[in-house]
């Protein structure tokens, strides 16, 4: 067979026929592990174990549970075992039963004693897998498929999985719905292949708290209560800690931050770090930490709360995240931290799908389906990476090696650089900057460089940072969305220049750092200072650190390009004061001959809003436009609901409010800028606390804030709320399309949050318990337009409709709108005249999808030319749809050997 890069797409699994019993392992420890399984009726929960497939020698009794949902009328049977009184890192095996029904034998493997190893030659091993979702198209399954297969080809085709790999992790969205059809035929079934042999270990995502039964169906699946280290437990299924030999794992739940898990996080990192037996730290968290599609889309969370913690300790290796169905990897400025997104396999999502940022945090983004295998070898203290993918929709790949990284303990850094520049008495821009070769004496490559230019020797201000990867792999190579460039390929990366202009007239200092393969960073070289002339004119400049403080904290004011003059000073004021000998200054002190810097004054007592000014001449001639700031309490809003009805009073409840003269509270559209566009409603605040009660909003998002007299410098949070339902008015430019035949989207009133999107549905589809045809972002505007085209179409003819979800959620604000799907040229499928086989768009274009449809389960294609030269097969389809893409075949006449009910020969035509 030639391999064209066809990829065949599977538009709808077959069903297994009959009861099957496979079993799903999960809280392993060294002693003991939990062994799962759904049945249909008896409630009868055997598992029978033992040292040998032939000797399964001991037996328990489980326990089972009953469960409900929509299309379950108390018909699930979910049976729980837990094995106890083991030995650490042994291998056992077992099978279950239930009734007269019997499953395979299996084996697993107990977990080793802390700080230990779990195989042979003194590794441990770990298998991530990110999002899963998709119930009726072959993805995840294809992962688990795929990564069975490159454990067998690493580790012998003769050993179980457990052999080698200890435990699966999991990243959160494993189901796309909390029902029980999505954990019976999405979680469960599509991990069989792997979850009998190594026990999962899973977190909370978004998509588990929706359904009908949201966190619920996750609490009655999984069994995570008992997970603890040293006795610390969070007291909660949502979050927990768990050591595996020499690793923590410390598992979070982004879709439910709060102060309690930030302390419990705390607590187990100082912990760690008094423990000889952990020597990693790996942090989980479904949100990422960073992300270059969907920009923002990220927990600002674990981004600034819980990684300023974690690493911490020396011990904190990666963070895994998920959320985004791509991988991407990136280190942490000045820790050995790694980070990345596990590369899911749920919706699609790749280049010119949504807001796109290049960050310099995130070294590469793949828009391919990967998994990962993490290896450690524990005597030799290495840790290793290899992200391996199967491609995307539009390109098959086989367990390709996409990426790896690692770090090594005990390997010495790279040399210190040195700036090679010469730099004249003044110079001028453009001006080259040149460090020295990368040199270490390890095998270590040359990974990142940076480089800072500063105004003061003490590197306090910064005016310029390069810091660069030797690779930068972001956005798509020509059309190919699934494909990423490397926008460094070719760059030497230990020089660059300062272009014209770039940078203002004056003294500056800059120095380099060089930083290898195992995130060791060298010392900074020694720094070189050098004068720029005949740029552009000094601007002094001031500012202070954040625009609000509570009352006796300290205040820095930062100036750039200030006057050199001796007596120069900076002058803090109440905000009606004007400077002069008449009304002095709160705090003030002399500038000391800097020009550019950082003071900081111990702070203000009494509360009010002020300014900081610059002064040149030591007089009151003021250098640059002041800075104001507010001193005091931070104002709290609360509303007494997240949702109003329609016509209902919105009571909104300040504390700690300032009330200067004129301060207020304004009410806003969701995307309405204040200053910009007025206000839905506002109010003057004439006390401390109170409660003030709104009415008049029609339907629509909404948010409040707390501004100073009569201005729009906000203090405290902003408080979101909702009033009336299905807020957002929705439409689409016809009621009735062709195949193919792209839909136009209207909104407005939206919710205005990124992952806002539109999902298409068939006529009577319920989201929360029906799969979705396809999905729309838009980059969560409030209002607009968007062109759904392939393939987010619908590919059969048919009723549909079409609404709006908010958050990457199955929450609807928009009202639905239906339209149909026709084929001008076919009949109706239900017609018994109809063609049993059709085939359509035909003739086609190169790059576009051909649809086949038939009357019959269609078992096999076969793509011929009209020489007989076999293009294609693509063998145990069972299904009545199917779907290719013709982006590798050259212009021409083809035939397709469709075998259904009865062998079908179909002449297309490319052009």
């Amino acid at each position: 067979m030639k391999n064209f890069n066809l990829l065949i797409l599977l538009l709808a699994a077959a069903f297994l026929s009959g009861q099957e019993l496979f079993p799903y392992l999960q809280a392993p420890t060294p002693t003991s592990i939990y062994v799962n399984w759904k049945t249909e009726s008896n409630p009868e929960t055997i598992v029978e174990y033992g040292s040998s497939p032939s000797n399964l020698n001991q037996s328990i009794n489980g326990s089972n549970q009953i469960l409900s949902d929509v299309g379950y009328n108390a018909n699930y049977f979910y049976h729980t075992a837990k094995i106890q009184n083991l030995q650490p890192n042994t291998k056992y095996y077992y099978r279950i039963k239930t009734g007269s029904l019997t499953s395979d034998v299996f084996s697993f493997r107990t977990m080793p004693l802390a700080g230990q190893a779990s195989t042979e030659d003194g590794h441990l091993r770990f298998l991530v897998l990110g999002d899963n979702q998709m119930r009726n198209v072959p993805r995840f399954d294809s992962l688990v498929s795929a990564a069975r297969r490159k454990i067998a080809e690493k580790w012998g085709y003769e050993s179980d999985p457990s052999d080698n790999i200890i435990m699966t992790i999991m990243v959160g969205d494993q189901v796309d719905v909390g029902t029980l059809d999505h954990y019976e035929h999405v979680h469960f079934r599509k991990n069989k292949a792997l979850s009998s042999f190594l026990p999962i270990q899973t977190l909370v995502g978004n998509h588990e708290t929706y359904g009908t039964l949201g966190m619920q169906a996750y609490y009655d699946h999984f069994v995570l209560e008992e997970m603890s280290y040293q006795g610390i437990s969070s007291g909660t299924e949502n979050y927990y800690a768990n050591q595996v030999g020499n690793v923590l794992f410390i598992a979070t739940d982004t879709e439910h931050p709060s102060a309690t898990q930030l302390s419990w996080i705390m607590q187990v990192v100082n912990a760690a770090n008094n423990d000889d037996t952990v020597d990693w730290i790996i942090s989980l968290g479904h949100r990422p930490y960073q992300a270059e599609q969907y920009v923002g889309d990220i927990s600002t969370w674990i981004r600034n709360s819980v990684i300023p913690v974690l690493t911490t300790s020396p011990k904190h290796i990666l963070h895994i995240g998920a959320h985004h169905h791509l991988y991407h990897r990136g280190q942490l400025k000045d820790t050995p931290t790694y980070q990345i997104i596990s590369g899911g396999v749920a919706w699609d999502q790749y280049w010119g799908m949504s807001v796109e940022q290049d960050f310099e945090d995130v070294q590469k983004t793949i828009s391919n389906w990967i998994y990962q295998i993490i290896d450690i070898d524990v005597e030799n203290e290495t840790f290793d990476v290899e992200n391996y993918s199967i491609g995307s929709v539009y390109q098959w790949k086989d367990n390709e090696l996409m990426d790896e990284f690692h770090h090594y303990k005990g390997l010495p850094a790279p040399e210190k650089p040195e700036i090679l520049t010469e730099f004249p008495a003044e110079s001028e821009l453009p001006l080259a900057i040149e460090g020295s070769a990368y040199q270490t004496t390890t095998d270590q490559n040359l990974n990142t460089t940076q480089f800072q230019i500063s105004k003061t020797p003490e590197f306090t201000i910064m005016e310029k940072e390069v810091y660069r990867d030797f690779e930068n792999l972001y956005g798509p190579v020509g059309s190919q969305v699934d494909s990423t460039a490397n926008l460094n390929l070719g760059v030497d990366i230990t020089k660059f220049t300062i272009e014209e202009n770039e940078i203002p007239n004056g003294n500056y200092f800059i120095k380099a750092r060089y930083r290898d393969e195992n995130l060791s960073w060298s010392e900074w070289s020694d720094t070189k200072e050098f004068t720029i002339i005949n740029s552009i004119v000094v601007d002094t400049h001031i500012e202070t650190d954040t625009i609000a403080y509570a009352q006796n904290s300290s205040i820095q004011v930062i100036f750039t390009d200030a006057p050199d003059h001796p007596s120069a000073w900076i002058g803090l004021y109440k905000a009606d004061q004007t400077p002069g000998s008449s009304s002095p200054s709160q705090l003030w002190s002399y500038l000391n001959g800097q020009t550019s810097g950082t003071m900081t004054f111990n702070g203000l007592p009494d509360a009010g809003r002020y300014y900081a000014s610059i002064f040149g001449d030591g007089g009151y001639t003021e250098a640059a436009e002041r800075s104001y700031f507010y001193v005091g309490p931070f104002v709290r809003l609360e509303t007494d609901k997240e949702m109003y009805e329609e016509g209902e009073t919105i009571n909104i409840t300040f504390e700690e409010a300032p009330h200067f003269a004129n301060d207020w509270i304004g009410i806003y559209k969701v995307g309405h800028i204040p200053g910009t566009q007025t206000s839905a409603l506002w109010r003057y605040v004439t006390e401390e606390n109170g409660t003030f009660a709104f009415d008049g909003l029609t339907k629509g998002y909404y948010y409040a804030e707390y501004y100073l007299q009569d201005g729009y410098n906000s203090i405290g949070n902003k408080v979101f709320f909702q009033v009336g339902e299905h807020i957002t008015q929705l439409a689409i430019n016809k009621t009735v399309y062709n195949l193919n035949e792209n839909i136009i989207a209207t909104w407005s009133d939206g919710p205005g949050i990124i992952k806002d999107w539109l999902g298409i549905y068939h006529e009577g589809d319920d989201p929360n318990v029906d799969e979705l045809l396809s999905y729309t972002y838009f980059d969560g505007l409030p209002e607009g337009t968007t062109i759904i085209s392939e393939p987010a179409l619908p590919t059969d003819t048919g009723e549909y409709f079409i609404v709006m979800f908010t958050n990457d959620s199955y929450t609807e604000v928009s009202n639905r709108v239906e339209f149909e799907v026709v084929d001008p040229t076919m009949g109706n499928y239900e017609n018994e005249n109809a063609p049993a086989i059709q085939v359509y768009p035909n003739p086609t274009k190169q790059g576009e999808k051909t649809f086949i449809k038939s009357k019959y389960p269609i078992q096999q294609i076969d793509v011929y030319d009209l020489t007989g030269n076999l293009f294609y097969t693509s063998k145990n389809i069972n299904n009545y749809d199917f779907s290719i893409i013709n982006q590798s075949l050259p212009k021409g006449t083809y035939i397709l050997k469709i075998h259904s009910n009865k062998l079908h020969s179909v002449k297309i035509i490319i052009k």
